[in-house]
């Protein structure tokens, strides 16, 4: 039983993330919690007027968010209607990145599923305020990014990014084994490295781990030579490649910490047209000095 955490707006592009949801895991026994934080404009309390009228709006957000819930829960059922699949709706006033942390530990969360972007962050937009927020903060469970415009396509090919500063364990690498496994597909290791420099210690170190966790299935190592910058060494990659889910590391110092403390991801910086599966690195297992 798989629990999958889906933050909501209630979008298009939110919607189009609980779509792949669905589909990705259409054939795993799940429960899906879907989730609305509301947080209305608050107004001045020194007046009863302001208090009244900050009541109100408060009812009325609630309102809306409990009936944004119920309708996409009916949604799903009438166009997917799979037993396996149960829906819970989770309502709350309270801030998007407090409640996700709280129902990660409080419902076993295996996976959280959102939108790139959502209906406040413009078309320039690849990371919005929202996705940063929560894959800045969300420790050890995994985050499926869905960029707006993509459709669920089978799995037969995962591309892990692995950089030269982590060492990977294997409950980090579990998700990707379990879906590669699920979808009988293939995993290739695009290995981060100087160009002029030869494979670190820690590198071979980490394939070997990499390799133990993925030793039966498919897999490859592919070396990724930085002659230009990161973002253009990954972006190269992700265009030429051959796979319909990529995999990054997220974790102090990370290529992927490092993009989001920008706070919004824009489409000139970084742009992907694939879902994004970024594991939220153990604290204790971060990085290590070369």
């Amino acid at each position: 039983m798989r629990n999958i955490l889906i933050p909501t707006d209630f979008s298009t592009a939110a919607w189009n993330a609980t779509k792949y949801a669905l589909q990705l895991f259409a054939e795993s026994k799940c429960v899906f919690h879907f989730l609305n934080a509301y947080t209305p404009e608050l107004y001045s309390n020194r007046l009863m007027a302001g208090r009244i009228a900050e009541t109100s709006k408060t009812c009325s957000a609630q309102l809306a968010s409990e009936k944004g819930l119920q309708k996409t829960i009916k949604r799903i059922k009438k166009e997917y209607n799979n037993p396996l699949h149960t829906y819970k709706s989770i309502s709350t006033f309270s801030m998007l990145i407090d409640e996700v942390r709280e129902v990660v530990v409080q419902q076993h969360i295996d996976f959280v599923v959102m939108s790139a972007s959502g209906a406040a962050d413009d078309d320039s937009i690849f990371l919005g305020r929202n996705t940063v927020r929560i894959l800045n903060n969300v420790d050890k469970c995994p985050v499926l990014v869905i960029p707006a415009a993509v459709q669920f396509t089978y799995l037969q090919h995962i591309s892990l990014v692995s950089e030269h500063n982590h060492l990977f364990n294997n409950d980090e690498l579990n998700p990707v084994a379990k879906l590669a496994k699920e979808f009988n597909c293939s995993v290739e290791i695009a290995s981060l490295q100087n160009a002029i420099s030869p494979r670190s210690d820690l590198q071979q170190l980490n394939h070997v781990t990499i390799g133990s966790s993925l030793r039966n299935i498919v897999h490859k190592i592919q070396a990724l030579n930085m002659d230009t910058t990161l973002t253009t060494t990954l972006k190269k990659y992700v265009d030429q490649t051959n796979c319909q889910l990529i995999v990054l590391p997220n974790g102090a110092n990370s290529y992927l910490r490092n993009l989001c403390n920008d706070f919004i991801v824009g489409k000139s910086t970084f742009c992907c047209n694939l879902p994004m599966l970024s594991l939220q690195l153990s604290e204790n297992n971060i990085s290590v000095s070369q």
